[in-house]
């Protein structure tokens, strides 16, 4: 059965995963057990990154190559069921360029659609606006590529965010406080 959040879900649990693992420029690709998550090579400016080269969250100094990660069905429900028992604990605002919220936001735009993930990539070029680009299959079968530049990823957090909280909407256009 179709799961309408499937992809919002699946995506934000492997970006809250990804961000500990300080990977930021990645592919993506949907296999037959999940995902698997290859880790792109940073562009590295030799003057100020010198020493810095495998230094990331979670990860050994000397490591010298990119990531591979594999994200089965199982994993992804318990990485969820972490990532929301650490949101139930505050009532603070999300981190909308986060990205675990970039991810669910492009997530929620395929769920939107009724379609089947293929493959997304994230590569943050020099001198360009970072997207994600969306290779996905529609309902009727039709591959279809997109791209989403990070200003536009980041209105969908905030879309997705505000239309989950009616009441807080409500209470900021009527200048209201917040109390309950």
């Amino acid at each position: 059965m179709f799961e309408p959040t499937f992809h919002a879900r699946s995506l934000r649990a492997i970006g809250q995963d990804l961000e500990a693992h300080g990977i930021t420029q990645f592919n993506l690709t949907s296999s037959e057990n999940g995902y698997l998550v290859r880790e792109l090579p940073r562009a590295v400016d030799s003057n100020a990154s010198r020493g810095l080269i495998g230094k990331r969250a979670g990860r050994n100094a000397d490591f010298d190559g990119p990531a591979e990660l594999a994200y089965t069905v199982e994993t992804i429900e318990r990485l969820d069921e972490e990532g929301r028992a650490k949101r139930d604990i505050g009532n603070k605002l999300p981190d909308f360029f986060s990205l675990s919220q970039c991810l669910r936001a492009v997530g929620a735009v395929i769920d939107s659609k009724r379609g089947q993930l293929l493959q997304l990539d994230r590569n943050a070029e020099p001198d360009t606006v970072p997207s994600i680009v969306i290779h996905y299959q529609s309902s009727t079968g039709v591959e279809i590529r997109e791209v989403h530049p990070s200003p536009n990823v980041y209105d969908y957090s905030v879309h997705m965010y505000k239309s989950r909280r009616p009441e807080t909407d409500a209470m900021d256009s009527d200048g209201g406080s917040t109390e309950h």
